[in-house]
């Protein structure tokens, strides 16, 4: 019987799953919607439920596999924070019935994915934000993904300065920006229906990553107002970098010979183009950490993180790079 591994990447807009062989193979990427159990009204109950739908649609598309096949899963999900999130995803991942697997942060993933030797920090920038670090002794740190924390970033934080600056400059005197007009226009604002109008989060919301291409646009084009919002997200989450290699170990890491590898996963790193957002990322965290960086871009599917984990769960040792090299080459 052909056996596999299975990666899944859990986000709070989309769920990733990547099927592989266990000879490093891959057999099958299928996106579906997300499965964040803080995006349902049922939360776990609702994120058991969608899974296992989900499942079901990529073993349908894969005559004969199934879960008495799969070796191994790594899963990274979002809203696994706290201890009890871990806690009940595992739980609910046993009852689906995966028996040898692994569960975490999504941003896990990334480290997982672009690190041979499992150690460094993922900084994720897409709906919303995380930073997760694993340093040389197996110690995982994570900052962000909890509200009220003040580590913000992602589209979600990008679309609401957005929104934020369009009625400062309406009703509080604030800088104007080209971004204005054709906000205005995208959500049918007018003098008089601004208040009710933004007043609708969940309209807001459909538009959001439209609202984010504008602002991209205009920073790109040197809209003062637009590059700041992208900084401010760029300099958000490099704090939450500099304070993980703070608070972990990293011994003998971050010089110019032996940088820290800074993975960056999410929509907002790889589809905006003002590059002025990483230029502030990178300069932030390697301020306020004092240790050198290397920025590396994965602009793969961050589910083979989970592939790769699944492989090293199975044989009790991280991949070998003639694995990864095999594995890579596909992607």
């Amino acid at each position: 019987m052909q056996t596999y591994f299975l990666g899944v990447d859990g986000g709070n807009t989309k769920t990733e799953y990547l099927l592989c062989s266990t000879e490093g193979k891959i057999v099958d990427v299928f996106r579906a919607g997300t499965c964040s159990h803080e995006r349902f009204d049922d939360g776990f109950d609702g994120m058991e439920r969608v899974m296992r739908e989900q499942l079901d649609e990529l073993f349908a598309r894969n005559e004969g596999v199934g879960l008495d096949n799969i070796v191994a899963a790594g899963f990274g999900l979002a809203g696994a924070d706290m201890k009890y999130q871990v806690e009940e995803l595992t739980r609910r991942v046993k009852a689906i019935g995966f028996s040898n697997f692994g569960i975490g942060n999504d941003g896990l993933l990334g480290i997982k994915a672009a690190s041979e030797n499992g150690v460094g920090i993922c900084a994720v920038n897409g709906t919303g934000t995380v930073v997760v670090g694993v340093d040389e002794c197996g110690e995982t740190l994570q900052i962000g993904g909890i509200s009220a924390s003040g580590d913000s970033a992602g589209g979600h934080f990008i679309f609401e300065k957005i929104i934020v600056a369009m009625y400062e400059f309406t009703f509080r005197c604030g800088p104007d920006s080209a971004m204005f007009p054709l906000v205005r226009k995208l959500l049918g604002i007018t003098d008089e229906n601004m208040l009710e109008t933004i007043a609708e989060y969940d309209f807001l919301r459909r538009n959001m990553t439209d609202i984010v291409k504008i602002g991209a646009k205009a920073a790109v084009d040197g809209d003062e107002v637009a590059k700041s919002i992208f900084d401010d997200a760029g300099s958000s989450v490099g704090k939450s970098v500099a304070g993980c290699i703070r608070r972990l170990a990293f011994k003998g890491m971050g010089t110019p010979e032996l940088p820290i590898n800074v993975v960056q996963v999410g929509s907002v790193w790889h589809k905006v183009p003002y590059r002025g957002m990483s230029e502030v990322f990178l300069k932030t965290a390697v301020e306020l950490s004092g240790r050198h960086c290397r920025i590396i871009e994965l602009k793969t599917p961050a589910a083979a993180g989970g592939v790769l984990w699944a492989k090293e769960l199975a044989d009790g040792i991280p991949p070998s790079p003639e694995y990864r090299k095999i594995f890579w080459k596909q992607m």
